[in-house]
C-alpha cells in the first residue's frame, strides 16, 4: 500500500508581514533631517515640540533622540533635551578624518563587488548632483542624490559594521552641512567632477585613485567651512 501523499503545507506559501513601527519611523524622520543638514548646530530640539510636528505621542520621539544620542548625531543637556552638537574647529577636524579613513576604506571594500548596472546607477547619480548644483533650487535635491550615491557605494562594501560607522558620522556631520549649504550653488562648488572622476576609476579598476577622488570629495566641504572659522 502506497503512503498517502502529504499535502503542502498553506503556510509555506505566505510572506512574511513587515510593518514599520511608529518608533522607527519617528526615528527615521529624524535621521534624515540630520543627515541633511536641516537643524542648525546647537538648535534645541523639544520633545512635545517634535511630536506635535510629527503627529504622535512624545514615547517614540524619546525612543528616537535617544538613539540619535546614542549615535552622536545629537547631545543631552543638564535639563533633559536634547541639541544639535555645537560647531567647533576640534570637532571639525575630528569629524573629518574619521571620514575620510572609514568612507575611503568602504570604497576600496565596495570597488570588487560593483557590477555595470550599479556603475551606470552611480554614473547618473553623478551626473544628476552636477546638473543639480548649477541653481539654488537644485541645492536640496543634490543633497539628497548626494546621500544616495555614497550609501549606494558603501553598502556595496558588504559589512554592516562599517555602515553603522558611517552613518553615525554623517549624522554628525550634519550642521556642518548645513552651514556650508551656501557653497553649493556658487562658483566655490568643486570644479573638477569628483563623483563622476570617482566613478571613472572605478570602471578603470583603479580603487586606489577612486579612494582619492572620494576623499577629496569628503575634504572639500570640511575644508570649505574650516576657512570660514579662521
Amino acid at each position: 500500500m502506497q503512503p498517502a501523499e502529504s499535502s503542502p503545507d498553506p503556510l509555506s506559501h505566505l510572506a512574511p508581514i513587515t510593518r514599520t513601527s511608529v518608533n522607527e519611523s519617528v526615528y527615521q524622520a529624524l535621521r534624515n533631517k540630520l543627515m541633511h543638514g536641516e537643524y542648525r548646530a546647537g538648535q534645541t530640539l523639544g520633545i512635545q515640540y517634535l511630536a506635535d510636528a510629527l503627529g504622535t505621542s512624545t514615547m517614540p520621539v524619546r525612543e528616537a533622540l535617544r538613539r540619535l544620542v546614542a549615535q552622536q548625531g545629537l547631545e543631552p543637556l543638564p535639563n533633559g533635551t536634547t541639541r544639535v552638537p555645537l560647531i567647533t574647529r576640534e570637532r571639525l577636524a575630528d569629524i573629518r578624518r574619521n571620514r575620510v579613513l572609514v568612507e575611503g576604506t568602504a570604497l576600496e571594500w565596495a570597488a570588487p563587488h560593483l557590477g555595470r548596472a550599479q556603475l551606470d546607477e552611480l554614473e547618473k547619480l553623478a551626473n544628476e548632483i552636477t546638473l543639480a548644483r548649477r541653481t539654488r533650487e537644485g541645492v536640496a535635491t543634490s543633497l539628497e542624490k548626494n546621500l544616495v550615491f555614497h550609501f549606494t557605494l558603501y553598502q556595496a562594501a558588504q559589512s554592516p559594521v562599517l555602515l553603522a560607522l558611517i552613518e553615525s558620522l554623517w549624522l554628525q556631520s550634519g550642521a556642518y552641512l548645513r552651514a556650508t549649504r551656501e557653497f553649493l550653488h556658487t562658483a566655490e562648488q568643486p570644479a573638477d567632477h569628483l563623483h563622476e572622476q570617482t566613478v571613472a576609476a572605478l570602471r578603470a579598476g583603479n580603487p586606489a585613485k577612486a579612494r582619492q577622488r572620494i576623499e577629496a570629495d569628503i575634504s572639500w566641504i570640511f575644508d570649505r567651512l574650516d576657512i570660514d572659522l579662521k
